[in-house]
């Protein structure tokens, strides 16, 4: 992604396209679909991105939920550092789970104007076991799937992924109740977007 809204594509816009709607709702994306089906498979999946209190740090809490062995399904949250990349709008995730560090590299492939979606691709690996993995998510505000008339922008996306629109999992976003949301106090959000929920935004 080179541009947002006619203006090239800088480090803080992009970190702010992941920040997404959170200030006007209580997240900044839902997964609507992913490409992985070992990772995209978690019903109810919200994703919080929000910058830290230390200069220059930023954060990704994903929320989600598990199923247990009884068929339970309960929910579940991690906390990945994030770092800029090299390239603008690519991004460093880690993340430290049942003791095993995985890293992964993020990058924006796409985010329409008025984020209605997004589409977000990664790789990375589990620093131990040598575990690679890819996969790409398709997310909005809602987690319902993009309008008709956003096809050909999304499939052009999913294009540059490599990614056919069949090969997507849609994640089951039927019941989403009591979800474990919140994000640290004295955490900021947006730096140069300004998100409204009925004008979809100005920047």
């Amino acid at each position: 992604m080179a541009e947002f809204r006619g203006e090239k594509l800088s480090t803080e816009i992009a970190e702010d396209l992941f920040v997404g709607w959170l200030g006007t709702l209580e997240w900044s994306w839902r997964v609507v679909a992913g490409q992985n089906p070992a990772y995209d498979q978690f019903p109810c999946q919200y994703q919080l991105f929000y910058r830290g209190k230390a200069r220059g740090s930023f954060w990704y809490e994903p929320v989600f939920q598990v199923k247990t062995l009884e068929g339970d399904l309960v929910w579940r949250r991690r906390k990945y550092r994030v770092k800029r990349g090299k390239a603008t709008g690519t991004f460093h995730f880690s993340v430290l789970d049942n003791g095993v560090v995985s890293n992964e590299f993020w990058t924006i492939v796409d985010v329409s104007d008025d984020l209605s979606w997004g589409l977000f691709h990664y790789h990375g690996a589990a620093r131990v076991a040598g575990q690679s993995y890819t996969g790409a998510v398709l997310v909005s505000p809602d987690g319902q799937y993009p309008a008709e008339k956003e096809k050909q922008r999304l499939i052009s996306a999913l294009d540059r992924c490599g990614i056919k629109e069949w090969e997507l999992f849609n994640v089951d976003n039927c019941s989403c109740e009591n979800v474990p949301l919140g994000i640290p106090d004295g955490s900021s959000l947006h730096s140069i977007i300004q998100v409204n929920e009925q004008t979809h935004s100005s920047v």
